[in-house]
Formats: structure tokens, C-alpha cells, sequence
């Protein structure tokens, strides 16, 4: 430790034990410790020193002590603030440090994501222009491009026995065969496209066909049926059966996210 950094820590603590009006029985405590041990070894000699001299001499040490304290004690700077800016606090959100240039190379993170209906995203990226969607970058330079992974259904509705409509590309939550006669809502694709799915009304007492009912084909509320396969249900409301045909489910890969 250096010999400034214990003349400080001394001054302070003899400033503290002063300002609590400690410091003469501090002292007299050190001469205790010191002077108790001396009169012990000469005791068992024989020439144990009076109460009036060793009181006499206690009362000479304390004095000296006491002025050698107030005379050599230097307070310093009292401002805690400037007592402490070795110790200033700093700033987390400032770089303390630099790394340098020559410790390794710095590479680009580049990350993409995206999200489809029924479908997921997939991002590619490649080096100079040599990769998907890539431009004139130069070696080392990477270009990223997010493809949109959906399937795409297409049906052919209307009532059994008639001309059936065909609906290409129907949107996600579409009535069909139309908004007022709600007989089935498209929800979207199994994974992998296999199958569509079709959420049954309650107001359908009957499912036939050759697609597949969940839970039981007795209790048919959900309905699924593989591209080219086609279902009957009879709707309550009208009394009427309605037809429906899944004529395609095609794989979309775009870059832009199905509407």
C-alpha cells in the first residue's frame, strides 16, 4: 500500500474517532494493551512499578499522545466528492473498452424472419450476387432474401346436383358456398398441405362424402378433405345439400406473404 494512501486512512479515522469523542479512550485502551503486558513480566520479577507512578505515567503517555495527534493531523479535503472521484462510477451504456482491429475479422449477422398462413418462411442468402435475390456486393458481402413457404386452396361449391362454382384461392375464415349460407368455414392446410380444413356449422345435420370428420362422422365439426375428394352436407336453415369439391392444393413459394 502506498505510504499516502495510509498517512489518508489515518488522518480519517482519527478525524471520525475525534468528531465521536472517541479518541481518548481509544488511546487508552492502546496504552492498556501495551503497558498491562510490561507490568505482568515485571510483577513476577518483583519490582512491580506503584499504582501512583504507572497512573502517572499513563496520564504523561495520554498527553503526549494527545497533543502529537492534534499537532501532526492534517483533515485534508473534507468533500466526499472530490475524496472519492478516484472512485467514480461510470457510465454502463458508454464502450469502456475497444477491441483491437488485428484480433480477428469482423463478421456481418444478417437475420430474416417471416411468417405465412399455413406455411412458414425460409430465408436464403448468398455472396456476391451469386446467391437468391444477391446484387453487386463484393466477396465477403452478403445479400438475404425471405421466401414465403404457404398452400393455396382451390374448390368448386354449390348445391348437389347443380352447376358447382369453382372458388380459387379461397381466403382463410371464407364462407362457403357464400356469406349467407355459412354451411363451412375454410380454416386453412393440414402441415405438408395434405388436406384442407373446413369448420362444419352447427346448423349442418348431416356430413357424407369421402373426407374426414373430427370428431366422429356422427358428430362432424371439423372436416378435412385431400385435394380431388368432395363432400354433402345438408343445411338446416334451407333444408337444401350442398356439395363441395377440392379440386387443388398447390405449394406458393413468393417473397411476399399471403394475403
Amino acid at each position: 500500500m502506498k505510504p499516502w494512501k495510509v498517512r489518508k486512512f489515518a488522518g480519517d479515522a482519527i478525524y471520525d474517532l475525534r468528531s465521536r469523542n472517541l479518541l481518548l479512550v481509544v488511546l487508552m485502551l492502546l496504552i492498556a494493551i501495551v503497558a498491562v503486558p510490561m507490568l505482568v513480566s515485571k510483577s513476577g520479577s518483583g519490582n512491580a512499578p506503584s499504582p501512583v507512578s504507572l497512573g502517572a505515567q499513563t496520564s504523561a503517555a495520554s498527553s503526549q499522545e494527545n497533543e502529537s495527534a492534534v499537532v501532526a493531523y492534517h483533515p485534508g479535503v473534507r468533500n466526499f466528492k472530490k475524496r472519492l472521484n478516484d472512485l467514480s462510477a461510470k457510465d454502463p451504456f458508454v464502450q469502456q473498452f475497444t477491441t483491437s482491429a488485428a484480433s480477428g475479422t469482423a463478421i456481418d449477422q444478417v437475420s430474416s424472419t417471416g411468417s405465412a398462413t399455413a406455411g412458414n418462411s425460409t430465408s436464403i442468402s448468398g455472396g456476391g450476387g451469386g446467391g437468391v435475390g444477391g446484387g453487386d456486393g463484393g466477396p465477403g458481402k452478403k445479400t438475404t432474401q425471405t421466401l414465403y413457404t404457404y398452400y393455396v386452396t382451390n374448390v368448386a361449391v354449390g348445391e348437389s346436383g347443380g352447376a358447382l362454382t369453382p372458388r380459387n384461392g379461397i381466403s382463410q375464415f371464407q364462407f362457403l358456398p357464400s356469406q349467407d349460407k355459412p354451411v363451412l368455414v375454410y380454416l386453412g392446410t393440414t402441415s405438408g398441405g395434405t388436406q384442407a380444413l373446413f369448420l362444419v356449422s352447427k346448423d349442418v345435420s348431416s356430413v357424407g362424402g369421402n373426407g374426414t370428420c373430427f370428431p366422429t362422422a356422427d358428430d362432424c365439426q371439423l372436416l378435412g378433405l385431400n385435394s380431388g375428394a368432395g363432400a354433402d352436407m345438408i343445411y338446416g336453415p334451407d333444408g337444401k345439400t350442398y356439395h363441395l369439391d377440392v379440386t387443388k392444393i398447390k405449394r406458393v413459394t413468393s417473397s411476399k406473404p399471403p394475403s
